[in-house]
């Protein structure tokens, strides 16, 4: 799934030895392989997975075609360990990822002169390999998104019986579980009343307020892999307004994913919301971007965003969310999952966009 002998051929192309990843979601990517201390070291021909004995052996078995480096067993001595192998391995040239390590963790790394003059600081080193799905990855998001569809209808279910904000995120929780999930992709925002105009606001235990909106935004991990979802209910009869409001967000997400096709640029999509939410004077209370990349990490490239000069890549995945927000009465979000395919996007979320209103 990984892309390893492109990035391989992208370090020798940047002049580098060898690059250090640390990142977990990079690690990951690489690996397929979670750890909570590990880096990897790769070189133009070798890879190296860097452990400590908690995970060294079922790296060992997984990682069958790389070289297993286990850490020295006292945690002081990782950090030595670590400085040995680069010296060793990393060559004359060592990229890093600059925008991941602490101050702390690099000042101690370069305690070590040799590598202070090794070392070459990136960000967002291998963004663009990440970017663009493989098809085996997308079908990953699909399952996550899929099975995120499937708690929210059981959460519509619960809805009637829900006492509090909390309430339903526990629930939530319950049924990515269920559905096997590994956890949230982000903490669930389930926002009741003038809370939903607050786009992120975080849960309490304030009650489902009775005709008025709950606006519900979560995902799930799945396969190591994030789904993004947001519906807004009526809970009851809802304030005229409110309604309207939906209509319109609803208009403008359809609009930003008939936009949507490889090679269109970035801000085209956003723009293409915000107009519709502009058209009907509310273009003031649309304060967000029209979405973000997903996969790995809830927030990946490519931010869909008024401000991206960029051009949509094929089998780039991402979410269309637009939403109004009228301080102190409520909002509306809506928000679906999108691959860029050649001529059209493809919507991964099933949960069709109509008005629910629930009576409770």
């Amino acid at each position: 799934m990984p892309k390893i002998n492109e990035i391989q051929k992208y370090i020798e192309e940047k002049n580098l030895s060898s690059f250090l990843f640390s990142s977990f979601s990079n690690i990951f990517y690489l690996s397929r392989f979670s750890s909570s201390n590990a880096y990897i070291l790769l070189t133009p021909k070798e890879k190296l997975f860097i452990t400590d004995f908690r995970y060294f052996e079922g790296a060992k078995e997984k990682l069958k075609d790389w070289k297993v480096i286990l850490l020295g067993k006292d945690n002081k001595e990782h950090l030595k360990h670590l400085q040995e192998i680069l010296l060793e391995f990393g060559g004359k040239h060592i990229g890093f990822e600059k925008d991941k390590v602490s101050l702390s963790f690099y000042e101690k790394l370069t305690e070590k002169k040799e590598l202070k003059e090794r070392l070459i600081g990136f960000e967002g080193f291998i963004n663009e390999f990440r970017m663009i799905k493989t098809e085996e990855e997308i079908e990953i998001i699909r399952k996550a998104v899929e099975k995120t569809d499937n708690i929210f209808s059981k959460i519509i279910e619960y809805i009637p019986k829900a006492k509090s904000e909390l309430d339903i995120r526990r629930m939530i929780i319950n049924y990515i579980f269920e559905e096997g999930g590994t956890g949230e992709s982000f903490p669930a925002i389930v926002a009741s009343g003038k809370h939903s105009a607050i786009p992120h606001y975080e849960t309490s235990d304030y009650p489902i307020e009775k005709n008025n909106l709950l606006l519900i935004d979560m995902g799930m991990k799945y396969k190591g892999y994030c789904s993004d979802f947001t519906r807004t209910i009526a809970i009851n009869k809802v304030d005229k307004e409110l309604i309207k409001i939906y209509s319109i967000v609803k208009e403008a997400h359809l609009t930003a994913v008939e936009t949507v096709k490889a090679g269109v640029k970035i801000k085209e999509i956003d723009l293409a919301a915000r107009k519709v939410i502009e058209k009907y004077g509310y273009g003031d209370y649309f304060i967000h971007s029209t979405g973000h990349g997903i996969g790995i990490d809830i927030h990946e490239p490519p931010r869909i965003s008024k401000n991206n000069e960029g051009f949509l890549e094929e089998n780039t995945v991402f979410t269309i969310e637009p939403g109004i927000y009228i301080p102190g009465k409520g909002g509306v979000r809506l928000e679906n999952v999108v691959v860029a395919r050649k001529n059209k996007g493809e919507v991964l979320t099933k949960t069709p966009l109509d008005l629910i209103t629930i009576e409770g």
